[in-house]
């Protein structure tokens, strides 16, 4: 018998162990495709290995019988697990991106069929000679079904076939190539062992088969990221499992660069790549013992044990001390800008996916309070958690999930009288304790949910106004994000809000800040323009809290502007003598706008603000926001303004 096909597909599965395996990260720790392609890879080799053992076993003489009858059966047994193996790591890479499970276990049920139906057989046939036999002198023959190995591969073939036809919307996109490039040769290659029995192509075939999947999926190096060499993001995951499932105690250190983008920026691409290299090599080898995990863009992470919090602080110290000194790149010594995160783990988190939820919330919380180390303590944790809680809360917006609306009344100082209103959005605990606004307001603007509270206040406002006709003559001033309002439909879904309640458009108004206004000036110009001439008004919020751009003013369709606390403070204490809102209201009547004060919470507050000229006044000193139910009440007692 010719063995060269096996002795090529042992060089060649040596080969690629050597591009596959890499030092940084265990087989326990591989994804279950990595590890799959692993049990391929070494079935392959003993599918050759087991070959050759045979073949020159047959080559022997004064071999005993149960000896070849015992290896020979075990060859046929590995090659049938070889071709199963293949076949469920192909399984898996088509279903990866599929969250149903049931095609999953029903290609498993499939090759577990066949294995035990090709199994039964290979057993039986130390009886019935029905895949091979020996005569007396030790002579092997084929038997009468000793093809039925390749019928069952080609049926394997064809549950492969049917998985990718069935998911190939979700399946993976290499896919559609591997099954061109193998396939063909696979029904090629038995051909020819058919036809030539004398070449051993078995392992051969697996050996290639095992190539085109390394080439497909594996030669990427999964796990490790491209440019850096350092593992990726999905074994920080599984490596911080592995640990809590050890319940070892451990920490973390996140690191993220803030200065990449100036770097690039100035030295220019190539650049910016060395630089990040360096700086994951340096990082690499900085602590004994540690695991370094490039997580995405500029982000990397430190993983290593927990023993003294004296040995804990001193690793703490060596880690600042390297981001302090810079990384030294192309003869250049570029300093790091950074945000160093550390976290130390007892073991007892649920999932890494939490641990990095708390990391990544203590990084935004350094950005925000520009601090470049901040530690993870339990205040953080808890912060997070609520974090968490919050963020579950608003995901649904109604009156069953505790938000209400509330409105606080505006006072017109020319009649005494209250005149308007402003929408103001609550949301109680279970146990009927409001959540501060201040909390849960800012969650929902960076999370993206903030639209929903916003029509949900719009639709209990209409409700509520035509509920109430005693209140014809009050307006109501709704708070809205300016994304918002530039999105796209905003307009007719709040016209039709409001007209399917039959709510006079003048009575709804629109209050947002300048933020934002100038980055996207024409469309929102548009926009306002669009809805004045539907008779909506706007307001102007906050006015003086930050960079005021009076060109927005001019050219903008706001009514009515409201000037933020800061501004009636620094009178009303005696700064500047009160000039500055003095000054503002005048120039605003000028332009013929309305100059509301907001956040008025003493009588002398009020009785000052009059004397500033302020055509309006909100504030605790005069209404505090009010449910429904008390708003009625407070209105039987307050005089409206005709």
């Amino acid at each position: 018998m010719n063995f060269i096909g096996d002795y090529f597909a042992l060089g060649l599965v040596t080969i690629l162990c050597m591009f596959f395996f890499d030092s940084r990260i265990s087989v326990r720790h591989m994804p279950k495709a990595s590890k799959l392609f692993v049990a391929c890879l070494l079935t392959t080799a003993l599918t050759a290995f087991t070959d050759l053992i045979t073949g020159q076993m047959l080559a022997m003489e004064r071999v005993p019988l149960w000896q070849n009858m015992l290896a020979n059966t075990l060859y046929f047994t590995i090659n049938l697990v070889t071709t199963t193996c293949v076949a469920l790591y192909l399984f898996t890479r088509i279903l990866e991106h599929t969250h149903e499970q049931h095609c999953m276990k029903q290609a498993c049920i499939g090759l577990a069929v066949l294995f035990g139906f090709y199994m039964v057989f290979v057993v039986t046939n130390l009886w019935n000679g029905w895949l091979f036999y020996f005569d007396e002198n030790g002579t092997y023959y084929r038997g009468p079904l000793n093809a039925l190995g390749y019928v069952i591969t080609m049926f394997q073939m064809v549950l492969v076939i049917i998985c990718y036809i069935r998911n190939r919307q979700n399946a993976n996109r290499p896919m559609r190539r591997v099954l061109l490039q193998t396939f063909p040769v696979i029904p090629l290659c038995i051909i020819i062992q058919r036809t030539y029995p004398e070449i051993m192509l078995n392992g051969f075939l697996m050996a290639m088969m095992d190539t085109v999947l390394f080439l497909n999926f594996q030669g990427q190096r999964q796990g490790v990221h491209s440019l850096t060499e350092l593992n990726d993001r999905h074994r920080f995951f599984t490596e911080v499992d592995y640990r809590i499932g050890k319940k070892e105690p451990f920490q973390v250190f996140l690191i993220n660069i803030k200065n990449f983008g100036a770097v690039n920026q100035k030295h220019g691409h190539l650049f910016g790549d060395e630089f990040l290299y360096q700086f994951a090599f340096a990082l690499e080898k900085l602590l004994k013992g540690s695991l370094s995990f490039h997580m995405n863009g500029t982000v990397f992470a430190t993983v290593l044990r927990y023993t003294y919090q004296n040995t804990a602080e001193e690793q703490s110290g060596i880690i600042l001390d390297f981001l302090e000194k810079g990384i030294q790149c192309a003869n250049q010594h570029v300093p790091i800008e950074y945000v160093a995160v550390h976290y130390i783990s007892d073991g007892t988190e649920a999932t890494a996916a939490e641990i990095y939820e708390n990391l990544e919330y203590a990084s935004a919380k350094a950005y925000d309070t520009k601090q470049r180390y901040i530690r993870c303590t339990n205040d953080s944790r808890e912060e997070m958690i609520r974090r968490r809680y919050l963020r579950e809360r608003i995901q649904n917006v109604d009156h069953a999930h505790g938000f209400e609306v509330w409105f606080q009344p505006i006072q017109c100082q020319a009649s005494g009288k209250f005149c308007s209103m402003e929408a103001l959005i609550r949301l109680r605990e279970p146990d009927g304790k409001l959540i501060s606004p201040a909390e849960f307001i800012p969650l929902a603007e960076q999370t993206g949910q903030i639209s929903l509270i916003t029509w949900f206040v719009l639709e209990e406002v209409c409700r509520f106004l035509k509920a109430t006709p005693q209140l014809e003559a009050v307006s109501v001033s709704i708070n809205l994000p300016m994304p918002q309002l530039l999105e796209k439909g905003f307009v007719p879904r709040f016209m039709s809000i409001v007209d399917q309640a039959g709510i006079d458009h003048r009575r709804i108004c629109l209050e947002f800040t300048e933020r934002g206004i100038l980055d996207n000036f024409q469309q929102t110009m548009t926009v306002m323009d669009q809805l004045t001439q539907e008779g909506f008004r706007f307001y102007l919020d906050d006015f003086g809290s930050g960079y005021s751009n009076f060109n927005c003013l001019l050219q903008l369709p706001f009514q009515i502007i409201k000037l933020d606390r800061c501004l009636m403070k620094a009178g009303i204490d005696g700064k500047r003598d009160g000039s500055m809102v003095y000054m503002l209201s005048k120039l605003f009547h000028d332009m013929n706008l309305v100059v509301v004060a907001e956040g008025a919470e003493t009588n002398e507050e009020v009785k000052t603000l009059c004397e500033h000229g302020v055509d309006r006044i909100q504030g605790y000193a005069l209404a505090r926001p009010m449910p429904e139910d008390k708003l009625l009440d407070f209105y039987q007692e307050h005089p409206l303004e005709d």
